[in-house]
């Protein structure tokens, strides 16, 4: 049976502080001089071939030849492996780099060309996924800008990486009673986790006595005991990071590996989800036969207002930074001031865009065990590309979250036994999910007049009139190409929905604090599914069915209302459990 590394953060003892602080500083300092001299073609090409773990890549006497300071072996594997990591992930990028490069126009990528770059790689086996290919697009733009051309190599467009912190993934080497650089054990009788961490008395050690172990208990989260019931731990990693209000701290982050639920070896019903521009997600559940078993999901932040708030913010605060640079006083108090509060508020975002994603796919997988479903199906993110009109910020809400929420969904959905899979949209929210005929989209249900980027679906076909919300219209279109043996929209449908939605708070996933990294969100226990449903600031807002709704079931002439099994209210606690 396949399995997951699942973690949950536990914070350091905040009195040693100052020797979490010189392990931060030192492992930056080493690590950037190792990716400094490993940053070459042939090293990119080189460790891109290689199969074996990262560290095992490198030679440790070449290696840390130029680096005059005592450190311990364990220590050095550590750092080998993160920089191995950095430079495998550079050499997919210069991958999809070098895949789009032979149909770039020759001026500056615009919105057009975006899509025309992702249609011509669609089926080419160097098509990378689209994380990629927009993060290049907006790198090569900024290329373009300063040059007037395009860059001929990646090491042109990409700078040698540097680390501002010092993250720093220990190995399991002897295991954990015995480890040389991380010792840790674990008791269930005192739920607590006893942690033994050599770190350096100087930021430049010089002997084998510059280095301490120090020892720290540890009391874990609530959800960290409930994930250790369902696996073991391994080799934690050492993380700096900050509060929202810009508090420096650390962290140990412990994956515990927990076994996959069995998948049904038949789909026959699934949880469909189209992810649009206003709304983070929006989901229905649907049947192998067309039926409509749940009034469609709109799920939705409520952190957004917030979040362009912050950017706005964050914009003013970039403009004055570049006033000050202009006028040479980038050394002044003044400077320094405004700095810092652009980080603050750079955090603030940071913060805010993680816990979002987080969020969001707790409310999907969520509803997909309410439902029992054997599938969640998604778009094909390469179909992507940025609205008009809408904004930066919503550009990169629609853009990045939707990625990131997904990678969320798929790996939730592998513990907890769903299949997942895509479809390739195809005008899924241009067609009419009850006739199939081409529709057109407006800006609200009072409004008859096309709008590109329109919130409102309306067939065309006037003998058939059907109306009701774009991102609905997605949804149910996503499950009608994936239940269609030709790949097209031509499986019939038998409800559909309009009408106004009543808007239901839910509560954070494990408890309180914000969760980062891969957070257990769900187990299925022997008898009963239990659900730890969270959102967090999202809300699941479910639309009202109207009194009669016409379908297109075997019986043409039926008027019926649309089929609902069930909904699922999410009450405001700390967790909240639903059992089916």
């Amino acid at each position: 049976m396949a399995s997951t590394h699942l973690s949950l953060p536990l914070r350091l003892p905040f009195e040693e502080q100052e020797r979490h602080a010189r392990l931060d500083t030192l492992t930056t300092s080493v690590a950037n001089t190792l990716i400094e001299q490993y940053w070459t073609p042939e090293h990119l090409t080189g460790i891109d071939e290689y199969s074996y773990q990262a560290w095992k890549y490198f030679d440790e006497a070449e290696a840390f030849g130029s680096v005059d300071l005592y450190l311990p072996s364990r220590y050095k594997r550590c750092v080998m492996q993160k920089v191995g990591e950095t430079l495998r992930s550079h050499a997919d990028k210069r991958e999809a780099f070098q895949s789009i490069q032979s149909v770039l126009p020759d001026h500056k990528i615009r919105r057009i060309d975006t899509r025309r770059i992702k249609e011509r790689l669609w089926d080419s086996e160097e098509y990378l996924k689209s994380g990629y290919v927009d993060l290049l697009i907006g790198q090569l733009n900024s290329y373009y800008d300063r040059h007037g051309c395009f860059p001929e190599s990646y090491f042109e467009l990409q700078e040698c990486p540097s680390y501002s912190k010092g993250v720093l993934p220990y190995s399991a080497d002897d295991g954990p009673a015995s480890g040389q650089a991380v010792k840790y054990e674990y008791s269930e009788d005192t739920q607590t986790l006893t942690v033994k961490l050599k770190t350096p008395d100087t930021v430049e050690p010089e002997t084998r006595g510059d280095w301490t172990w120090t020892e720290h208990e540890l009391e874990g989260y609530e959800a960290f005991h409930e994930l250790l019931e369902h696996g073991s731990l391994s080799a934690p990693a050492f993380h700096p990071t900050q509060s929202k209000t810009g508090n420096e701290y650390y962290e140990l982050s412990f994956p515990v590996e927990v076994e996959h639920q069995e998948k049904s070896s038949d789909v026959e019903t699934v949880l469909a989800i189209d992810g649009g521009l206003r709304k983070d997600a929006t989901a229905v559940v649907v049947n192998e036969n067309g039926e409509q078993l749940s009034t469609p999901y709109f799920i939705q932040n409520t952190e957004r207002e917030r979040m362009q708030n912050l950017a706005r913010e964050r914009n003013q605060l970039n403009s004055k930074l570049a006033y000050l640079r202009r006028g040479g006083r980038d050394h002044t108090d003044s400077f320094t001031q405004v700095q810092a509060e652009y980080e603050r508020v750079n955090n603030k975002i940071r913060h805010k865009r993680v816990q979002l994603v987080h969020d969001v796919a707790n409310q999907v997988l969520a509803l997909a065990l309410v439902y029992d479903v054997d599938a969640i199906i998604h778009e094909d993110l390469r179909s992507l590309s940025p609205p008009r009109g809408e904004g930066q910020l919503s550009w990169e809400l629609s853009s990045w979250a939707r990625r990131e929420i997904i990678s969320k969904i798929e790996y939730r959905a592998d513990i907890a036994g769903l299949y997942m899979d895509k479809v390739r949209p195809g005008n899924t929210s241009r067609s009419c999910p009850r006739c199939g005929a081409t529709g057109h989209t407006t800006k609200s249900p009072d409004h008859s007049f096309e709008v590109w980027c329109g919130g409102h679906f309306r067939c065309d076909n006037a003998r058939c009139g059907f109306q009701a919300d774009r991102d609905y219209v997605g949804a149910v279109n996503v499950a009608r190409v994936f239940f269609s043996e030709t790949a097209t929209l031509e499986h019939g449908f038998t409800s559909s929905y309009i009408g106004d939605s009543e808007i239901v708070p839910a509560s954070r996933s494990a408890g309180s604090r914000l969760v980062f990294g891969e957070a257990p969100i769900v187990f299925t226990g022997h008898s009963e599914k239990v659900v730890i449903a969270g959102g967090g600031s999202c809300f699941i807002a479910p639309a009202v069915t109207p009194i009669e709704t016409k379908n297109n079931s075997s019986n043409n002439d039926s008027v019926s209302s649309p089929a609902t099994h069930s909904t699922s209210q999410f009450v405001k606690r700390t967790a909240v459990y639903c059992r089916k």
